[in-house]
Order: structure tokens, then C-alpha cells, then sequence
């Protein structure tokens, strides 16, 4: 009784406070207590990243552009675009829908945890949205996917029973502020969510913080005054304003929720293979551009300077005044021009002696060719800073910016960068699939009639699978793997596990099957036996083991 008093009263104590304007109101999130000071790292890095991915930041696209009629006229740069342009090519070739995900238990038949894991990724629309998300976060530094669990209600806020199911949440760098984190990962965080209604901003912070082996998500909502800005400049919606009851404007919100009994956090953030040389005491990543800013802003100069070329250069004819004075027509009364007054062509000069009165072509030569070098240059220099082999990016003045769509080498740059940021990304969704499996069995859900958390204490292995097709030939890589094994310079298990992508407990299932139906020797059954693998031989005969012992002697 007195919990819930005292609750109304903080609710009504916030909400006069927000509306009267006498409680403190909050600039940014780095005000809140518990969230570390990255507001430097947030504004002159991530702001800005994020105003270039989008396609116009105010301080360098908006320039002064003075005419005689006013001399501090101002007009918007054109642009390429090349931030969104390289995130997206380096996310399609790390990505591109081409991967797979393994949840093993050994080597039972059916993976029904697999299966599960799998159709929750599917429902949350992982497989494609992963690709977009890869590439907002190549271009902010970093980002982080969560899960949480949650049930359909009916239109009394009453919950729907069997609705329930695990969510997936895909975060930017911008919506996401890590509090803890140790040398390998972060562990708690602070998530940022903002909705507009009734011209008002509404932030909600979604707090993820270990205490011990407790797992704890709070929430709490602020309220500012919508305002309008400049375009490129900062957003208005950072300011976090006035602390604001939670159940106005989320009512089915718990303020604190304690968890017992995960081993993960019920997020992974991960960030891109570029070191952090902005903030080394940070776990933040850096935009995979954050060294090339220069680079981008001047690319954006030479393509504004081309596109202008042909308006400045358009064709120009210098025309005497005289000759385009009207004058009466005598018959009709009608004013007459010397030429069509609307053709662009035609500028008027004012002449005095009868020398000057002759019309002159003073038409500009346009420099295509120096603007199509220029920005090829700079795109050979913009490839070596963000990590692709040159000449991946190029123009050409018929189509514009092109990218190079062959196949990769492996020793080729564009390739180990790929393989950089795909182990990062590798890590996150192991992680996420952990805790997608906690989650359901903490509230107890079921696939197929099985118990998720009855599965889960069998124990689980996750195996996350680039397909690398896109980067080389596929058949290639088999024969190489082939050739390897004939000449014993690679196991069977290994090959599987490392060209074809198997766990190892699928490889050993694999091999297992293939020595029953007598297409794998003896002696790699002897190596499994001794591997603590149970034979599966049809009905045990100890003849069919000699017949095999003797082939391996016949092969060695």
C-alpha cells in the first residue's frame, strides 16, 4: 500500500514538474547519471557520420554563394553521396543474405533448438533487415541487436494467452550508449527510443545492468517541446527535456524488471574492424569513413564543380543593348524585338562606338575530362582509406559512380576487410542466439511440445557460417579442400567444419553417416572410435570391422 502511494506520488510530482517546467530538464543523455561522458565522441563523431551517411551535413554542404543582387546568398552543394554509396557495396559483399546459422546438440537427428532459433530470426525479418542494419552501423561505427520477450493484449490490456514470442530489435550507434564493458565485449547499456505525438518528443531509456548474477531492465520516459531546426544541423529531438511518468505514456511498462538465472546480456552490440583512434578509452567503434572525411567532403567539391560546369558553361551569346531595344511597330503599334527576348543564349552588353555593334559566340569550353580525373583520383585514395582494393570505386561520365562487381581474391584488400568485419558480426549473433534461447526459456516457451528450457539444459553449440561465394569461387575452394584431404594434409572433420561450414558435432554425424554406407575407411573409423565417438555400424558384426581393418592395410 504505501509502495503504491508513494509511486503516485512520483508520478504526479514528474508530470507537474515536466508541465510547470520546475524540474530539471535534461540537455542530452550524458546528463543522466550512470551514463558515461562520450558526449565529445557522440557530437564530433557519430552526429556527424550520420549526417553524411544520410546525405547533407550543414557545414560543409550549405556554402556562401554570394550574386550581385545579394551578397550573402547561399545555395546547397551537390553531392555524390559516397558515404551511403561505400557502406552499402562493403555490407552487400559482407552480407548479402548469404549466411548460415547453426545451433547443434550433438548429434541428434532432429535440432529442434535449431529449428526454433531459426524461426524466431525468420519472424523477426533477421535474414534481411541483418544487411541494412551492417550497413547503418559501417557508417556510425558500431551498432547492437536485442531481444526481449513479449505478449499480444486484447483491447482491455489483458494478455492473449499462447501469443507469446521472443522480438528482435535492431539499434544505430546513435540509439545505443554502452555504461559497462570489459575487454571483450559490452555488458550493460542503455538503449534510446523517441516517438513524436502531440508535438512533443517522447524518449524513453531502456537500461540493461548487471548487479551480481541479477539481470536488470528499468525504463523511464522524458518529455521535450518539439522545435524545428535547420536541416543538417543537430536534431532536436537529442534533448532529452523533463523526466516524465512512465505509465502515461507506456502503460503496460514495468519501471524495473529483475531476471535470474541468464549467463548473457539480452543484447550484443558489435562495432566495425577500424580502431578507435578518436577515443582509445572507449568500447565505441569508429564510422568506417572516419578517417576520410576530407576525402568525402572534397569528392563532394569536384562533383558540385561538374555539375555546375554545365550550367555556368552553357552557351552564350554577347548581343549589343541596342539590339534589343524595342521599338513600334507603325502599321500595328505593336513593340518589336531584334531576337526571341526568352532564349538564354543571348546576353545584352552595352555598346558605345559602331565597332562593338556585331554579335559574338562566347561560349565556354566545359572540362570534362579534368573533372572525370579529379574524382577518379580522389576515389582511388577514398578506397585506400576505408579498406577497398583499388579501383573498386570509379566514374564515368556516362554512368556516373560505378563499383567493381568481380570476383575477390583472397590476398586481395577488399577481401580481408570483408573478413574483418564478418568475425565481428560472427561474435554479435552468437551472442544474440544465446540469449534468444535464455529468453524463451525463462518465460517458458515451447516448439513442437518441447520445452525450450528442458532443450536448452542438453546444451548448445553455435556455429555462424559466411557463405564466401560472393568473395571466391565456391568450386574452387572445394577442390582445394579435396586435394588436401586425398594427400593427407587435412582431415575430413576439418574439411566440413572449416570449407563447408558443419559444427563439429554435424561433421562427425556427417562421417558417421558416410562409414555406414561404406564410403569412408577404416582407419578414420578407428580415429572416431578412439575419439570417443560411438560406432554406429549396422547390427555390429565384427566381420564387417575386420573386412574394413584390412582395407585400411591395403591403402597404407
Amino acid at each position: 500500500m504505501f509502495q503504491e502511494i508513494k509511486e503516485r506520488v512520483k508520478s504526479w510530482v514528474q508530470k507537474t514538474g515536466a508541465e510547470t517546467g520546475l524540474s530539471k530538464e535534461f540537455k542530452d543523455i550524458f546528463e543522466v547519471g550512470g551514463v558515461p561522458a562520450f558526449n565529445q565522441f557522440y557530437y564530433f563523431g557519430v552526429f556527424i557520420w550520420k549526417y553524411l551517411y544520410k546525405g547533407f551535413y550543414g557545414p560543409w554542404h550549405r556554402i556562401l554563394a554570394p550574386t550581385i543582387a545579394n551578397s550573402k546568398n547561399q545555395r546547397d552543394l551537390e553531392r555524390m553521396d559516397t558515404p551511403k554509396a561505400i557502406c552499402s557495396e562493403l555490407a552487400g559483399l559482407i552480407w548479402s543474405e548469404q549466411c548460415d546459422v547453426h545451433v547443434s546438440q550433438g548429434e541428434s537427428g532432429e535440432q529442434l533448438l535449431e529449428e526454433f532459433v531459426h524461426d524466431v530470426l525468420t519472424k523477426n525479418g533477421f535474414w534481411t533487415k541483418m544487411q541494412e542494419h551492417i550497413e547503418q552501423s559501417l557508417a556510425l561505427g558500431g551498432g547492437a541487436i536485442k531481444a526481449w520477450y513479449e505478449v499480444k493484449r486484447d483491447g482491455k490490456g489483458n494478455e492473449i494467452p499462447g501469443t507469446g514470442m521472443v522480438r528482435l530489435g535492431f539499434c544505430m550507434a546513435d540509439q545505443f550508449v554502452p555504461t559497462a564493458w570489459d575487454n571483450s565485449q559490452v555488458t550493460d547499456g542503455v538503449f534510446i527510443s523517441r516517438e513524436a505525438k502531440d508535438g512533443y518528443y517522447y524518449t524513453r531509456l531502456e537500461w540493461h545492468k548487471w548487479d551480481g548474477l541479477t539481470y536488470y531492465i528499468s525504463n523511464e520516459v522524458f518529455r521535450s517541446e518539439y522545435k524545428k531546426t535547420n536541416p543538417g544541423m543537430a536534431e532536436s529531438q537529442d534533448i532529452l527535456g523533463f523526466r516524465y511518468p512512465l505509465d502515461e505514456v507506456y502503460p503496460f511498462l514495468n519501471a524495473n524488471t529483475p531476471m535470474q538465472g541468464l549467463t548473457t546480456s539480452l543484447f550484443a552490440y558489435y562495432r566495425t574492424a577500424v580502431a578507435n583512434n578518436i577515443d582509445d578509452n572507449s568500447p565505441l567503434g569508429v564510422s568506417i569513413y572516419a578517417n576520410a572525411l576530407s576525402t568525402l567532403k572534397a569528392l563532394d567539391i569536384c562533383y558540385d564543380s561538374f555539375i555546375r560546369e554545365f550550367r555556368l558553361g552553357k552557351k552564350r551569346i554577347i548581343v549589343p543593348s541596342q539590339c534589343i531595344r524595342t521599338v513600334l511597330d507603325p502599321v500595328t503599334g505593336e513593340a518589336r524585338r531584334f531576337f526571341d527576348a526568352n532564349d538564354e543564349a543571348y546576353e545584352a552588353l552595352f555598346t558605345d562606338g559602331p565597332d562593338a555593334l556585331k554579335v559574338q559566340d562566347n561560349s565556354v569550353e566545359l572540362r570534362i575530362d579534368e573533372h572525370e580525373r579529379a574524382i577518379n583520383a580522389f576515389l582511388s585514395i577514398l578506397c585506400l582509406q576505408v579498406g577497398f582494393s583499388a579501383g573498386t570505386f570509379t566514374f564515368d561520365r556516362a554512368t556516373g559512380l560505378k563499383t567493381a562487381t568481380e570476383v575477390i581474391s583472397e590476398n586481395s584488400k577488399t577481401y580481408k576487410t570483408i573478413k574483418s568485419h564478418q568475425l565481428q558480426i560472427k561474435m554479435a549473433i552468437a551472442k544474440i542466439i544465446d540469449a534468444i534461447i535464455q529468453i524463451a526459456s525463462l518465460y517458458g516457451l515451447k516448439w513442437k511440445g518441447y520445452n525450450i528450457g528442458a532443450l536448452a539444459q542438453q546444451g548448445w553449440e553455435t556455429k555462424v557460417v559466411f557463405d564466401d561465394s560472393i568473395l571466391q569461387d565456391r568450386q574452387t575452394n572445394i577442390n582445394e579442400g579435396i586435394l588436401l584431404t586425398t594427400n593427407g594434409l587435412m582431415s575430413k572433420k576439418r574439411f566440413l567444419v572449416e570449407k563447408l561450414g558443419y559444427t563439429e558435432a554435424e561433421a562427425l554425424q556427417e562421417l558417421q553417416e558416410i562409414k555406414n554406407e561404406g564410403g569412408v575407411s577404416g582407419g578414420l573409423y578407428d580415429w572416431m572410435e578412439q575419439a570417443g565417438q560411438e560406432p554406429a555400424s549396422p547390427n555390429n558384426e565384427p566381420q564387417a570391422r575386420e573386412e574394413d581393418e584390412e582395407d585400411a592395410e591395403d591403402e597404407s
